[in-house]
């Protein structure tokens, strides 16, 4: 039982770390704050569970806030 559930932790943190790096790359440098892409990425990588923490709830702007979006 307690084995599944720090395998399931391992999952749950590689996964988050895998949406961060894949969310960072395609993401507009428009919508990109606090710090350059190029940062995000290094801090990422030297930090996987932070970085990818940082990421997601300081490093990229709602696309909410950029108004609405006009589809031609």
């Amino acid at each position: 039982m307690t084995t599944a559930l720090v395998y399931a932790i391992y999952v749950l943190v590689a996964v988050l770390y895998v949406y961060a790096l894949v969310d960072c790359v395609r993401t507009p440098a428009t919508r990109i704050r606090m710090l350059p892409k190029a940062g995000w990425l290094i801090a990422m990588v030297l930090f996987p569970i932070l970085g990818a923490i940082a990421w997601r709830n300081l490093g990229k702007r709602s696309a909410s806030a950029e108004g609405p979006v006009s589809v031609a």
